[in-house]
């Protein structure tokens, strides 16, 4: 069986018109004016295919014209270089074959591909599959193998063992990509100049790139840390365990294999964000699992305010793909709009800092509360996760707000913190009413931090204005 990449419908895509199907990739460049986004369900894929369909503009094109903003369609005669070069983009067939390579030698079901398909025999998992039973077709597969550059993760090391190998960028970044109303903007807003494009793996696979030398553009994006091989598809009428179209040849097996170290600091992916230009330490998404004092907070605060200093500015899809060694934990995704002037970013990364520092400040506000460490370590972890990711999905908002976008996010903790209170401070005494009170108001403080005014503090008991008169003081169970 044959299967050409530049033809077959493998890509899904979502017009804006509002239908939905699969495309080649001839077809989704040249009509990529017309295509509101890439349709996969899964943000991985996402991700993989718009870097794939950017690694195909950059080597059929070179760097953009300076004219790009005005580009309104693709043509036709831009991509000549792919028919040139059709043996490249086979999945299938005799011969040459797109991301595969003949000399694999390791028996492993197709799904190894895809990583939300469980492992194993999972009669009874939430989705089942079993392994070499559950097959993929083909246009799955061609996404899982695009998936390979950018979400390969290490593992499964020792005797006997395969030695699985992370890709170029070692434990997946998360990655943040430019995006727009339309494929072609979003292509658009991705091709930017760079100094040495290089050639893609499909064409020249050189293996590990020297540590020594800057990576080629295309050589990072695509260099592969597996050596595959898929065995021949079967007619069945079987649904494909991927996207569940039935009456499609599928494939049960494959050869996987790790290609060898790859990762390398030389290489700058141009969707990571780094902390800094010396380490190369890309921001990458947590495990979740990992720890009770996991601070989901400090993921989004330190990647927001790092986009602000980066002068990252636009509609950023950002996707994470939490791992832990050869086990694959989470993958997530937000939408942020970032428009901010120069001088409004420099207040915008004040308050992100800000946002850090109080989640930092809100197990100390505990113990002063009397609470133990424990206690109060036991009781953020149990709130956290759920008020921070209500918190970043409001970045945007937060970023080109003021004082009151602030006020309403540190509001998010109020539900939670008022019934955790009630079950610390259980009863109706005079006691257990101040401490409830005390905890429902422990929550960070993320307003805009006042300039001191430079009147003296009043005596101890109140507060004294311009007049030296003494006012009560706000209630002493108010944290701030």
């Amino acid at each position: 069986m044959n299967y050409n990449l530049l033809e077959e419908k493998w890509i899904p895509a979502l017009w804006k018109d509002g239908h939905s199907e699969r495309l080649g990739i001839i077809d989704a460049l040249t009509q990529a004016a017309r295509i509101h986004q890439i349709a996969a369900s899964n943000p991985m894929d996402r991700v993989a295919i718009l870097r794939f369909l950017l690694a195909l503009l950059y080597w059929c094109r070179g760097n953009p014209p300076d004219n790009r903003d005005l580009i309104s369609s693709f043509s036709s005669d831009w991509f000549k270089k792919l028919d040139e070069h059709r043996g490249c983009f086979n999945l299938l067939g005799d011969g040459e074959r797109f991301y595969q390579d003949q000399a694999a030698k390791r028996r492993r079901p197709v799904t190894v591909l895809v990583q939300e398909v469980p492992a194993g025999n999972n009669f009874w998992h939430l989705r089942h599959s079993t392994d070499n039973r559950s097959g993929l077709c083909p246009a799955c597969c061609a996404l899982g193998l695009l998936r390979l550059p950018l979400f390969s993760v290490s593992g499964l090391s020792g005797p006997g063992e395969p030695n699985l190998m992370a890709g170029i960028n070692g434990v997946p970044p998360v990655y943040v990509v430019p995006w727009d109303k339309s494929l072609l903007k979003t292509l658009i807003a991705n091709w930017t100049a760079h100094p040495n494009i290089g050639t893609p793996s499909w064409v020249d696979y050189g293996g590990v790139p020297n540590t020594d030398a800057d990576v080629p553009l295309l050589t990072g994006l695509t260099l592969l840390p597996r050596r595959v091989y898929l065995h021949e598809p079967i007619k069945t009428r079987d649904a494909c365990t991927g996207c569940g179209l039935t009456d499609l040849p599928l494939i049960y097996a494959c050869e996987y294999q790790t290609a060898g170290k790859q990762e390398n600091n030389r290489w700058s992916d141009p969707h990571a964000v780094y902390l800094d230009g010396e380490t190369r330490k890309a921001m990458r998404a947590v495990d979740l699992t990992a720890s009770a004092r996991f601070r989901m907070d400090r993921p989004w605060s330190d990647l927001v305010a790092r986009l602000l200093e980066c002068g990252k500015s636009g509609t950023l899809l950002i996707v994470g793909f939490a791992t832990h060694q050869a086990k694959n934990i989470d993958v997530w995704e937000r939408s942020i709009d970032v428009r901010t002037s120069p001088a409004a970013s420099g207040k915008a990364l004040a308050l992100v800092k800000n946002w850090r520092v109080q989640g930092w400040a809100m197990e100390k506000k505990l113990e002063r509360l009397g609470r133990s460490e424990s206690e109060g370590a036991a009781l953020i972890a149990a709130i956290r996760p759920h008020v921070e990711a209500k918190v970043s999905e409001r970045a945007a908002e937060l970023i080109s707000g003021g004082e009151e976008a602030w006020e309403q996010a540190s509001q998010e903790y109020a539900p939670m913190m008022s019934a955790i209170a009630k079950s610390l401070s259980p009863g109706v005494t005079t006691a257990a009413l101040r401490r409830r009170r005390q905890i429902e108001y422990a929550k960070p403080d993320m307003r805009p931090k006042q300039p001191a005014t430079g009147k003296k503090k009043g005596k101890k008991g109140g507060t004294s204005d311009s007049d030296g008169a003494i006012h009560p003081s706000p209630d002493p169970f108010e944290i701030w």
